[in-house]
């Protein structure tokens, strides 16, 4: 099993607010092997208020979609962690764990992503002959 480190609250809520430093791309891709993902989004705070937020992560291996199947039975937010977890940047890591106490369902947004990038679809088809 991957070794998650933990964060306290206060320390992972200090690095979501600072501004995000841009890691150099190039030691980004040299470090996790070539194949590394920006991931953004918009969050709708309240109706006047919108947060956006971006992190970094390198591309899933079976191993992780692995761990992601299996824990799915402890519930879907837990799972996604998880797949979270495993696959992000170290220098996204604080600002994620962060956003995602104060957005748990921003995992669901990420997930689906990183999902996509082994090979789920959402336009599949199926016919009869």
């Amino acid at each position: 099993m991957n070794d998650i480190t933990k964060v306290t609250k206060e320390e992972a809520l200090q690095a979501s607010a600072k501004t995000p430093v841009i890691p150099n791309l190039s030691e980004l891709k040299a470090k996790y092997g070539g194949r590394v993902y920006q991931i953004g989004a918009t969050i709708e705070v309240d109706d006047e208020t919108e947060k956006t937020v971006e992190y970094f992560f390198k591309r899933p291996t079976t191993g992780s979609y692995d761990r992601y199947v299996k824990t799915t039975s402890q519930g879907a937010t837990k799972s996604l962690k998880v797949l979270l977890f495993d696959n992000v940047a170290e220098e996204s890591r604080a600002a994620l764990e962060a956003d995602l106490e104060e957005f748990p369902a921003l995992a669901i947004s990420i997930g689906e992503k990183l999902l996509g990038l082994l090979g789920l679809s959402k336009q599949t088809n199926l016919k009869q002959l």
